[in-house]
C-alpha cells in the first residue's frame, strides 16, 4: 500500500514539475488553428506541420512531456515524417490520376476507356501547290524549299502538291513564291515555285483540349444521337475542329453537320466526306453508320466569308507600316480562328469594337482612326454555316 502512495505521490510531482517547465519553456504552435481530424481533410491538406499539430494536442491529452528532445517526440517524429511523406505521395498520385490535372498518356488512357482519342492524335503534314514552268519531276519525288523537304504529289483536280516530311503547325509558315528544288535534276525543268497552302498542318491535339472533349463526353447525355452526341461523333474525325448541329434542317428526321477545320476555316473535302462516312455513308438513315436508323444525315463544309480589314495609324517613330500591319494580321487570324473554334449554336458576330482592341493593343501604335470592317463601320455577324476567313488587311498612316 505504501509502494502505491508513493507512487502516486512521485507522478504527483512529475507532473506539477511538467506543468513548471511548460511554463518556463512554453511549446511553439506550428498552426494557429486546432488540429482537425484527418479523415474530414482533403489530401493536400494533410501536411507534415498539421500532423505536428496533432501529436502536440495527444501529447498533452496524455499528460506527458512533448517538447523537442523528450521521449514522446523523438518516439514520435520518425512516423510523422513517414507519414507526411506517404500522404503527399498520395496527393500527387491522385492529380496523376484525376481528370481534372492528368497529363499524357493517362489522359489518353481515360479517354480510350470513353471511347475517345486525341484529334488529331499524331501532328500532320502541310501541303502546298506547287508550280512548275517547263518539265515536271516524277510524282513521288524528293524536293526541298528551304531548309524543309517535301514529297511531290498530284491531286484529282490535275494541279500539283508538295507534302511536308516535317509535321505541326511550324509547317504553314513558308512564303509563297519560294523557289522548290528537285533532290535530282530534272531535264526540262526551268523553275518550281511555292503556291499556296492547301492543307494547313495541325499539331497533335494538347492536354487542355483533349480534357475538355472528355469532360463534355463524361458529363453530357447518354449515346443516343441527340445533338450533343451528333457533335461529339463529328469533331472525333481526324480534321475536324468544330461541329456545328443543325436539327431538322430539311424536315422531319434530317440533321446537318457544318464542319469547321482545325485552324477554324474552311475543312478540305476529305473531311466532309470522312464525317459523312462516319455518320450516314449512304445519307439516307439507313443506319450503316453511327447515326441511328432514320436519322438522316448531310455534311457539309462550312462556307467561308471574306473579311478585308483597313486603317490609319499614327505609329511610334521606330516602327513601320509593314511590321504593324503583319502583327495585326497575326491578331485578326487568332480573333477569327479562336471565334470560329468556339461553340456558337446560333452563329457568331465580329465586334468592330474587338477589333479596335487589336489594333489600338499594339505596341507600335499609338492612335488609329478610320478604321473599316468590309468597308464598314459595324459589326459583321455570321451564320450557323459561315466562318470568317481573313481577307486584306491595309494599314496606311494617313490618320486623321
Amino acid at each position: 500500500m505504501a509502494d502505491i502512495t508513493h507512487s502516486a505521490e512521485f507522478i504527483g510531482e512529475y507532473k506539477a514539475s511538467l506543468a513548471e517547465m511548460r511554463r518556463a519553456a512554453p511549446i511553439e504552435r506550428v498552426q494557429s488553428v486546432s488540429a482537425r481530424n484527418i479523415e474530414d481533410l482533403s489530401l493536400d491538406d494533410v501536411t507534415e506541420d498539421l500532423l505536428i499539430e496533432q501529436f502536440l494536442d495527444m501529447g498533452e491529452e496524455l499528460g506527458v512531456d512533448t517538447r523537442q528532445g523528450s521521449i514522446y517526440w523523438d518516439a514520435c517524429m520518425g512516423s510523422i515524417i513517414r507519414t507526411a511523406m506517404l500522404f503527399d505521395d498520395l496527393a500527387q498520385i491522385k492529380e496523376i490520376i484525376s481528370i481534372q490535372t492528368c497529363t499524357g498518356d493517362v489522359l489518353d488512357e481515360k479517354m480510350m476507356e470513353r471511347g475517345l482519342k486525341r484529334n488529331p492524335d499524331q501532328a500532320t503534314p502541310a501541303t502546298y501547290y506547287v508550280e512548275f514552268t517547263g518539265a515536271v519531276p516524277e510524282i513521288g519525288s524528293l524536293m526541298s524549299c528551304g531548309d524543309y523537304f517535301f514529297t511531290l504529289h498530284q491531286e484529282e483536280n490535275g494541279k500539283y502538291t508538295i507534302v511536308s516530311q516535317d509535321t505541326g503547325t511550324e509547317m504553314n509558315d513558308l512564303v509563297e513564291g519560294t523557289a522548290v528544288i528537285p533532290d535530282l535534276d530534272v531535264d526540262g525543268l526551268i523553275s518550281a515555285t511555292l503556291g499556296t497552302l492547301y492543307i494547313p498542318a495541325v499539331d497533335i491535339e494538347d492536354d487542355e483540349s483533349a480534357r475538355e472533349r472528355l469532360i463534355s463526353r463524361l458529363s453530357g447525355p447518354d449515346e443516343n444521337g441527340n445533338k450533343a452526341q451528333m457533335k461529339t461523333w463529328c469533331e472525333s474525325v481526324d480534321g475536324v475542329g468544330s461541329a456545328r448541329i443543325i436539327p431538322l434542317w430539311n424536315g422531319p428526321n434530317t440533321v446537318k453537320a457544318v464542319i469547321v477545320s482545325k485552324t477554324g476555316g474552311v475543312p478540305v473535302t476529305g473531311v466532309v466526306q470522312a464525317v459523312q462516312k462516319y455518320l450516314d455513308p449512304s445519307g439516307d438513315g439507313m443506319g450503316e453508320g453511327v447515326a441511328t436508323i432514320g436519322q438522316i444525315c448531310t455534311v457539309a463544309a462550312a462556307e467561308a466569308v471574306t473579311i478585308n480589314v483597313k486603317a490609319s495609324v499614327l505609329k511610334k517613330s521606330d516602327a513601320s507600316l509593314s511590321g504593324i500591319q503583319s502583327a495585326f494580321k497575326a491578331l485578326l487570324e487568332k480573333y477569327f480562328s479562336d471565334m470560329a473554334l468556339e461553340d456558337y449554336s446560333q452563329g457568331m458576330t465580329i465586334r468592330y469594337v474587338r477589333v479596335g482592341a487589336l489594333l489600338e493593343g499594339l505596341e507600335d501604335v499609338i492612335d488609329y482612326s478610320n478604321l473599316t470592317i468590309n468597308d464598314g463601320m459595324v459589326n459583321i455577324p455570321f451564320a450557323i454555316t459561315q466562318v470568317p476567313i481573313l481577307g486584306e488587311v491595309t494599314i496606311d498612316g494617313n490618320i486623321q
